[in-house]
């Protein structure tokens, strides 16, 4: 087996045990895990979604929002840095920069369901009833499942008065 693939089997078995402790809803495990990966890896776009996942799970907001604003900076063209940016600052009560964060990413690169349906939640949050519903209106339209979708924001906490 040459150096070359080693790496190759080395990284993918990381990752996977990574994704692994995750599952099992240990993030911190999760995090440490990714230790094994060469320097040179952790500012790829796939890895830091995974640190962006991983510190989502482990409800680590403050964290999350460093993270993902840097790497929205870094990666705009990747709606789930702006989408986890935004939905950290709604975590730590600024909802208002949420959505003009998300917001902002919206008008400017691709619109996937998930921002759509977080610009729902936050203007519901913010009492933006009309713009909640065409958000919402737009996150169905996106969803492969827009029934599953749908049986989510039922049990949606942002969505209750």
């Amino acid at each position: 087996m040459s150096v070359g693939s080693a790496l190759h089997c080395s990284v993918a078995t990381i990752l996977r045990q990574t994704y692994g402790w995750l599952e099992l809803g240990c993030p911190d495990e999760a995090f440490d895990e990714l230790d094994g990966l060469p320097d040179s890896l952790h500012s790829t776009r796939e890895v830091l979604k995974l640190k962006c996942n991983i510190l989502s799970v482990a409800q680590k907001w403050g964290e999350l929002c460093a993270l993902s604003a840097t790497s929205a900076l870094y990666y705009p063209l990747e709606p789930a840095f702006a989408e986890d940016w935004a939905w950290s600052e709604h975590k730590q009560g600024r909802t208002a920069e949420a959505y003009s964060i998300l917001l902002e990413s919206a008008e400017k690169y691709q619109k996937t369901w998930r921002t759509a349906y977080f610009l729902a939640c936050f203007a519901y949050a913010l009492k933006r009833v009309r713009e909640a519903t065409e958000w919402l209106g737009l996150a169905f339209v996106l969803h492969s499942r827009p029934g599953k979708l749908k049986t989510q924001a039922l049990r949606e906490a942002d969505f209750r008065s």
